[in-house]
């Protein structure tokens, strides 16, 4: 599972805290999407509201593209499949676009195709098949033609896919994306009941809210459970994944306000604290 991380945040003691006004006592949920396939990608545009889901079918080799805005809920699209359905990777997300990238086979690293499409109704609004993508910043989209050897790198807009020169770059701002960091067992609350606890948990502490996460074994069963809880006052209590043989990766964040993270590996989930 991959989260693009945007920026650093505030870390104490192995926490991380993000300064805001809570609603008391109160979760409100503003979105339960669940997939086809499993959850395999996630890029987020803060600035407005925007996230992008790529998810996958592994037996069936496909790949789909979701587009939602996390504030109202409202999905733009789901599980879109291009003509290509196997060998392309969410790259981007802007205001108007989507950035896809492609690659000559699913096992290669060596990225080749672009493509940029509407979020509104996954129109593809243009492509360039003989660029490959180096990276993608708020600036624009580092490319390269593949067929050039040594590599030249050049920019090119995000917007229409056009040439820009270093100076033309544009700055599009994002507020940060705050990650978990792992704590020491005897850091979680005696009034948190659980189970045997397998490896370390994880954190992440706002003003008047903690949410934890942690993996517990249940009669020779690990499940991974995530907690939401104020002073002693337990607000969410989710059960992620049941039944699992390993350790799964985090699977949570937030996004200023907004708390989302992944169930049963195919459902995104997201609440307003």
């Amino acid at each position: 599972m991959y989260f693009r991380i945007i920026s650093d945040s505030i870390r104490v003691n192995n926490y991380v805290f993000l300064f805001m006004n809570l609603n008391k006592s109160k979760l409100r949920q503003i979105l339960s999407e669940k997939f086809d396939g499993i959850i395999w990608k996630i890029e987020m545009n803060d600035k407005f509201g925007l996230m992008a889901i790529e998810s996958r079918i592994i037996d069936l080799k496909k790949t789909s593209f979701t587009v939602m805005n996390y504030h109202t809920g409202e999905v733009h699209f789901k599980e879109k499949i291009f003509q290509e359905p196997w060998n392309l990777n969410l790259a981007y997300i802007a205001q108007k676009n989507l950035i896809i990238k492609g690659f000559d086979q699913h096992e290669s690293l060596e990225s080749k195709g672009i493509i940029s499409v509407n979020i509104l109704n996954a129109e593809i609004l243009w492509a360039h098949y003989n660029l490959s993508l180096n990276r993608a910043t708020d600036e624009g989209l580092q490319v390269y033609d593949p067929r050039i050897n040594p590599r030249r790198y050049s920019w090119i807009s995000h917007i229409n896919g056009e040439s820009i020169l270093d100076s033309e770059k544009v700055n599009y701002p994002r507020e940060p994306v705050l990650f978990p960091e792992f704590i020491q067992q005897s850091e979680i609350p005696d009034f948190l009941t659980r189970a045997e606890i397998i490896g370390k948990p994880s954190a992440l502490s706002l003003e008047n809210h903690t949410i934890i996460c942690f993996h517990e074994k249940i009669t020779n069963k690990i499940q991974q459970r995530l907690l939401v809880y104020q002073e002693d006052t337990i607000l969410l209590d989710e059960i992620l994944i049941r039944d699992i043989q390993k350790l799964q990766p985090e699977s949570f964040f937030m996004v200023n306000n907004y708390l989302f993270y992944i169930r049963n590996k195919n459902e995104i989930v997201s609440y307003f604290v």
